[in-house]
């Protein structure tokens, strides 16, 4: 935001005070303030709705930044603010300057005069914004250009005649310079006010770090000097160092936009900063981090932080945590006796750390990325382990799916019935109920959106099953197995946006769920997030057992950490809780986690990641394990990772399991690090404890890596009632009827009938002849670069997204095609991917005389969308079908290619998701299940020469036969043009305009319903479904 790098300057005179002549670095260090300043905004117009916007004036076009960036920013903004509301209110006989060093378009002024001008005006206070002259000037201009900011400027003068000020008015002034240039910035103060007379308060946020250190040094040092004064800075630190994960995005981040924040190599800790301070005239100083300072009663209520809640659904606590903990708030004083304040990190002492072993596996490309799932261990027929890590939040959005993981010496794949199964969500618990199962409860979707249905996996069927749904929605809540028993105890969670749970219930599978009382004087903070843990049993009766564990750590109302550690003695329905005794802090620091992973082994209890009391974990402090004893912590310690061992992983999300080796398994996990970048946890990190007694003593550990993945396929309760009452004999899968054409009125009537024809004995031109790979590549250009899909399995999975997008040269392509890689070619527009549909004749014009649309097919060139070329190796492409209800012809040229077709009516049956255009249904693998049972499957054998005709929404998926597969696909639009969907449609994908309308109906509708009890809405919304599908049966118009 403000000025760091050096700049030739001209005159002292503001007419030509170096304006334009501002170096390329210190114009990339003025541009931070663009990004900034619209994120400031987005909070101003969230978060202040009842009082004057100006941060609009400085931004042309709002954009509402995510909820963790309005989060993160509404903080910085809100302790400066209650900075400088303390300062503004102190009495003082002097007069009160307030100076925003590198102020950018901050709106200090205007917010201070609207928010505290008793204050502002008791204090005489002045306000002077300093920046580089190229900024200052700018800012100039949008303030005497606008009336809501010049008007309260009294005694306004435009053209101040005194050097280097380039506004002035009665209480505020705009200074343009150089901050490396102090004496120059001491005399603009000078010409001010009197200095010897005046109380000081200097604020840089984010701003002189970019500075020189010894440069920004002088300006603490200088500050200290000038009188009576007291400074506020907010800026960067590392507290675990440049390798920590949040920390090595942050400065990368900074690097690549050539602005890169330097006071962290000096000064990366509170305390260095705090001695900063010290040692340049600052007696008194008070240093925290952000995520302290939100912890802080100084700067909010319990209530005020509520509230936030209430503006924006917000769940993204790790990451926010993680934000304000590499951030400083540091307040000085030179007046007053040595004194200081800071929130540091507790010396560890006497906690025994103890190194583990560690063996790690990196996946290819992108698997595994994944976080705030839940992992299991599960076994194959033949007595293989497997680790399943399923749903969670994938790069982009929640994931219906699951990835596999398997030992490095186990050979066999794992066989998941996909079928049904838990929707996509994430923020859920699975507890391993023993013979039972594992019992997955709630999760959400948005933060507004929490989910109640409950579901068991069984590992001897690799099956999902529904059971008893939660008695309320539940997120973030702590779920345990009691003892060795099929029960499970679950506490607390969030049941909305701002509503924390005070539920306490035992799930039991024939009962469903119990609704327990705490009793007894002592009760327990409502958290979410916490661990819960049981730590064993003590049968009272032949019918009747008392558990027992802990209660750990959680975030309480409005996001405030919370310390608590409490043993517990449950004695269905009667739950007490009790004081744990004779814990350091240092040791209540470490367990009291936020979020974290954890693993039972018998007496031992391993924490895994989360975020801690400082807001984040240590290298040292990610892992830590306890041992217990009925209500009684023996002994704590930590588990270290070597730092030499495998790349750092960010423990935040991701799942652990204990394996039957005793082998503690880490998997997934990944934060979005502000506005700079998200860090996945890469890989799978096994990790055995050398004191620990091991399964196999003679097996050597073994990591376990990234196998396979999966998709949990929706499909209506109706729909596998039906399977399930039919046969399992598989589905007959006719063939597609071949014909000849011999003019355009032939062609008329097979689109008349609506089935799917192959038409022979088609001239598509000399590419019959000529079109091989490499024709291709010798006529398209061996360095031609094309996007094609690059697959880790033979089944491409458009929902899961198994493959990634990979930019090559086309003789790259096709040679890696011909070695048998897993490659596809869909090709795009060459000039403009995003904005025009890919056409061959213009794509590839050294192609386009070689293929040919026969006179007979004449309306699909008079009302053609696209024609693609389609080149596929070992790779099956998903279910999906033509959204745009547009046919289309597909011309096989080159190899030999398989189609299943199925007619529009089996949609219901082939688990697409509403609004959905691809499935995850692998049909190619379920041939002989019961599963397409209700189907009726078409398939269609293209061999060269061979033309497909696909009426509008037929279903389709196809896989090669013979060799590679070079095709030329073309669609038209077959309806009158006010039935398509409005906007671009350059990949022909849009669904018809009154479909597009019929969903928002629906939405409508749903939404109607959802301020009535459960039963009522389940009622009248499947009559309302009803009548639909009658109405969808009905030939009529």
């Amino acid at each position: 935001m403000g000025p760091r790098k050096r700049q030739e300057r001209g005159s002292e005179q503001h007419a030509d005070s170096g304006l334009g002549a501002a170096k390329g670095e210190d114009m990339l260090v003025m541009a931070t303030n663009n990004s900034s300043i619209v994120s400031k905004r987005s909070v101003e117009r969230l978060y202040y709705p009842d009082e004057p916007h100006f941060f609009r004036f400085f931004v042309n076009k709002h954009q509402r930044r995510a909820p963790l960036i309005n989060r993160g920013y509404h903080l910085r903004l809100h302790v400066i603010d209650v900075t400088l509301r303390n300062f503004l209110s102190q009495p003082s006989s002097r007069p009160k300057v307030v100076v925003n060093l590198g102020c950018g378009s901050d709106v200090i002024p205007w917010q201070c005069w609207t928010r505290y001008p008793q204050d502002c005006s008791n204090s005489r206070a002045i306000f002077v914004d300093v920046d580089f002259p190229h900024l200052i000037q700018r800012k100039r201009q949008v303030v005497l250009n606008t009336p809501e900011l010049v008007s309260q400027l009294p005694q306004l003068d435009a053209q101040p005649t005194k050097p280097n000020l380039f506004l002035a008015s009665h209480h505020y002034y705009q200074v343009g310079c150089d901050l490396r240039q102090i004496a120059t910035l001491e005399a603009a103060l000078a010409s001010i006010v009197d200095v010897s007379e005046c109380v000081f308060l200097f604020v840089a946020e984010v701003s002189i770090t970019y500075m020189e250190t010894e440069t920004a040094d002088s300006v603490v040092d200088w500050a200290a000097k000038l009188g009576q004064a007291e400074f506020c800075l907010l800026e960067q630190i590392l507290p675990d160092g440049p390798d920590h994960p949040f920390a090595t995005t942050m400065t990368s981040h900074f690097d690549k936009l050539s602005t890169p924040i330097k006071s962290v190599t000096t000064y990366p800790t509170i305390a260095q900063q705090r001695t900063r301070f010290q040692d340049r005239g600052w007696p008194n100083v008070d240093a925290q981090s952000l995520w302290s300072a939100w912890n802080d009663d100084k700067f909010f209520t319990v209530e005020s932080r509520q509230r936030l809640d209430l503006v924006e659904p917000f769940d993204e606590w790790e990451e926010f945590a993680l934000f304000g903990a590499h951030y400083v708030l540091l307040h000085a004083k030179n007046t007053g006796e040595d004194s200081f304040s800071a929130h540091a990190d507790v010396a560890h002492t006497a906690i025994r750390t103890e190194e583990v072993d560690v063996k790690f596996e990196r996946p290819t490309g992108q698997n595994g990325l994944r976080r705030f799932g839940g992992a299991m261990t599960t076994t194959s027929a033949l007595g293989n382990e497997f680790i399943v890590n399923c749903l969670g939040l994938g790069r982009s959005t929640r994931l219906p799916s699951y990835d596999v993981y398997t030992r490095k010496d186990t050979p066999m794949g794992l066989q998941m019935d996909t079928l049904g199964g838990p929707t996509s969500r994430m923020c859920f618990t699975l507890t391993d109920l023993g013979c039972r199962g594992f019992l997955l409860t709630g999760g959400r979707t948005s933060p507004a959106k929490a989910m109640g249905d409950c579901w068991l996996f069984t590992p001897n069927t690799q099956k999902w099953e529904p059971t008893y749904d939660l008695p309320i929605p539940l997120f973030r809540h702590s779920a345990c197995r009691l003892g060795n028993s099929s029960l499970a105890l679950v506490y607390g969670g969030k049941s909305g946006a701002s509503e924390i749970s005070d539920a306490i219930m035992v799930y039991h599978p024939q009962r469903g769920w119990l609704n327990c009382q705490s009793r007894g004087a002592l009760q327990p903070e409502h958290v979410f997030g916490a661990t819960l843990i049981c730590s064993g049993r003590s049968q009272t009766s032949a019918s009747c057992a008392d558990f027992h564990g802990f209660l750990m750590g959680g975030l309480s109302a409005g996001g405030m950490r919370t310390s608590q550690i409490m043993a517990w003695n449950l004695s269905a329905p009667i739950i007490i809780f009790s004081s744990v005794d004779n814990l350091g802090s240092e040791t209540v620091n470490l367990l009291s986690r936020f979020g974290a992973s954890h693993v039972q082994q018998g007496e031992d209890l391993i924490l895994v990641g989360g975020i801690g009391h400082n807001g984040f974990f240590s290298r040292k402090d990610d892992i830590a394990l306890f041992s217990r004893s009925g209500s009684s912590i023996k002994e704590v310690s930590r588990l270290l990772m070597p730092a030499s061992s495998a790349p750092r992983p960010l423990l935040v999300g991701s799942s652990v399991v204990s394996t039957r080796d005793g082998d503690i398994v880490i998997i997934g996990g990944a934060a979005t690090c502000f506005s700079m970048g998200t860090f996945w946890t890469p890989g799978a990190y096994t990790l055995r404890r050398p004191t620990q007694v091991v399964v196999n003593v003679e097996r050597p550990i073994l990591g376990w890596e990234f196998s396979q993945s999966g998709e949990l396929v929706q499909t209506s309760q109706g729909n596998v009632q039906q399977m399930d009452n039919n046969s399992n004999q598989p589905v007959e899968i006719r063939a597609v009827q071949r014909t000849s054409i011999d003019s355009r009125e032939s062609f008329a009537k097979i689109m008349e009938q609506g089935l799917p024809v192959i038409l022979e004995g088609l001239d598509l031109g000399s590419c019959l002849s000529k079109w091989t790979l490499d024709y291709l590549t010798k006529a398209i250009g061996e360095t031609r670069k094309v996007v094609v899909h690059e697959a880790q399995s033979k089944k491409m999975d458009f929902t899961a997204k198994n493959f990634r997008y990979t930019t090559m040269g086309f003789g790259n392509f096709a040679k890696r095609v011909l070695k048998g890689d897993r490659l596809y070619l869909r090709a795009l527009s060459q000039d403009a991917p995003a904005d025009r549909a890919a056409s061959l004749e213009q794509d590839f014009p050294s192609l386009a005389a070689d293929f040919v649309i026969p006179d007979h097919l004449h309306i699909c060139q008079d009302n053609i969308h696209s024609s693609i070329l389609r080149v596929s190796g070992a790779v099956n492409m998903w279910l999906h079908y033509v959204p745009d209800v547009q046919a289309n012809i597909y011309c096989q040229i080159s190899g030999s290619k398989r189609m299943v077709l199925f007619p529009p009516a089996d949609v219901s049956h082939l688990a697409f998701a509403p609004g959905a255009s691809s499935s995850s249904l692998d049909i190619f693998g379920s041939q002989a299940s019961p599963i397409l049972r209700n189907c009726h499957p078409l398939e269609a054998i293209l061999n060269p020469g061979d033309v497909l005709y696909l009426p509008p929404l037929w279903l389709h998926t196809a896989e090669p036969v013979m060799g590679q597969s070079i095709a030329v696909n073309v669609f038209f639009r077959s309806l009158r043009p006010d039935s398509y969907g409005t906007g671009r449609d350059v990949y022909g994908n849009q669904d018809l305009a009154a479909y597009d309308k019929g969903r928002k109906d629906v939405n409508k509708i749903a939404t109607a319903f959802t301020k009535v009890p459960l039963t009522y809405k389940q009622f009248y919304l499947l009559r309302l479904a009803q009548e639909l599908a009658e109405k969808a049966r009905d030939p009529g118009p």
